[in-house]
């Protein structure tokens, strides 16, 4: 064994912890920017989550439940229509029964889960509020909803129905 290879892993070695303790500090100060520049956003989504928490705990004690307007109006399945039975599959763990639910909002879900994390990890330019790949992100996301509302309603697609309708 060669003492400088020794003292050249070593060394390695501590650039790679430095460099880990660099990322590190550096993930919690755009953590911290991130939480002062969305705090608003972040307080509303938490009343959400709290309502929707405070929901599924009905739905699951009572037999009551928020039906879909625009169902009962047109008999029409909407780009929506399944979310909440995706949100219970998704608490217990049931990730196809969940994409059986709504197709379209499991598919959609995983890129904007990618989205908020890279806007709060890395904050890059090209993923910047009202960048060309959030404006694709969210015009694409309006036209794949859009579109999975009309094919769910046709003969012979019934299968992107939600369970309670099929």
């Amino acid at each position: 064994h060669n003492p400088k290879q020794k003292l050249k892993y070593k060394s390695c070695t501590g650039v790679s912890v430095q460099l880990f303790l660099f990322g590190g500090v550096f993930l919690l100060q755009n953590l911290r920017t991130f939480f002062r520049t969305y705090r608003k956003q972040l307080q509303t989504a938490g009343v959400f989550l709290l309502l929707g928490l405070a929901y599924f705990l009905l739905t699951q004690l009572t037999p009551l439940r928020i039906p879909c307007i625009f169902q009962k109006i047109t008999g029409f399945a909407c780009p929506g229509c399944g979310m909440t039975h995706l949100c219970m599959r998704l608490l217990r763990l049931d990730f196809a029964g969940a994409a059986g639910e709504n197709l379209a909002a499991a598919l959609l879900a995983p890129l904007w889960l990618a989205g908020i994390l890279i806007r709060a990890l890395w904050n890059p330019a090209w993923f910047s509020k009202g960048s060309r790949a959030e404006n694709i992100l969210l015009w694409g996301s309006v036209a794949v909803l859009l579109l999975f509302g009309v094919l769910r309603n046709l003969p012979g697609l019934e299968f992107l129905l939600p369970s309670y309708l099929r």
